[in-house]
């Protein structure tokens, strides 16, 4: 690797393979995020995605392989919604601040520089006005963008999202995809889980395909073609063309002719 580019490498998992004991999740794969991406992964459940996630932000030590990182490496996570107790006594504004420096220290002593940025992250995102809100009375497109929030708190120069498109609305997924390509445009790799495939083609400049190793990485027009997505998943999918993006649908099946049967003449009906 070139001083060029590994001065824009953000982290970069070489030759990595993962196993819960003997399950092995990721076989041989190689990856390297470079400063300002924004790279969707996508794959069945199981394939290993979630892993993926906690490899690259070192929640994870591979089986076999090596992680590189940069030495300023901060990194900003989001999980999945379904994995929150929605019922822990925090509002907004406090689940924001847990992402600070503070917060991690679970020091939780927050100065005023600190809430300043959470209360301009969060207006930035739209929901400002629930700071004082506690988390689960919000929907699940909001408690989202909270989550984002909270990953933006620390300056990151790495963010990882782990399916933040799930159970939201359209537009709550447009504007959550917007805010990643602005965050992006800044300088921030932004890595993201997720089932949405169409959301991919439309939004994200690059998509990496998985099931335990990966089977293809490019940009969308080039990665979500019939083969690969049935390497994938598995399943037939066919593809049309609208505006340059590709759009994913299930393939019809052949179509069943059923004989109509006439009434009997005489026979009522």
């Amino acid at each position: 690797m070139s001083n060029d580019r590994s001065r824009d490498s953000v982290v970069a998992l070489r030759n990595v393979s993962f196993a819960y004991d003997r399950d092995v999740v990721l076989s041989d794969l190689s990856l390297e995020v470079m400063r300002g991406s924004l790279l969707g992964v996508v794959g069945p459940s199981g394939s290993g995605k979630t892993t993926l996630l906690k490899l690259l932000g070192g929640g994870l030590d591979p089986s076999l392989g090596s992680v590189e990182s940069s030495p300023s490496l901060r990194i900003g996570y989001v999980p999945q919604v379904d994995t929150v107790n929605w019922y822990f006594p925090v509002t907004v504004d406090e689940v924001v601040l847990m992402g600070s420096s503070a917060g991690r220290r679970l020091g939780l002593r927050y100065g005023a520089e600190e809430r300043d940025r959470a209360h301009t992250l969060l207006h930035d995102l739209g929901i400002g006005h629930l700071e004082p809100r506690h988390i689960r009375e919000l929907s699940g497109g909001q408690q989202q963008r909270v989550f984002v929030a909270r990953a933006l708190m620390a300056d990151p120069n790495l963010v990882l999202l782990d399916e933040p498109m799930a159970g939201v609305d359209v537009k709550t997924r447009q504007d959550v995809l917007a805010t990643l390509r602005d965050i992006a445009e800044r300088g921030v790799a932004v890595v993201l889980t997720t089932h949405d495939l169409n959301s991919v083609a439309a939004h994200l400049p690059e998509v990496m395909c998985i099931n335990r190793r990966l089977i293809a990485q490019g940009p969308p027009g080039s990665t979500l073609v019939p083969d690969v997505l049935y390497e994938t998943f598995g399943a037939e999918m066919e593809l049309i063309e609208h505006h340059g993006h590709p759009i994913v649908i299930d393939k019809h099946p052949d179509p069943v002719v059923v004989p109509i049967q006439r009434k009997a003449d005489g026979i009522p009906g």
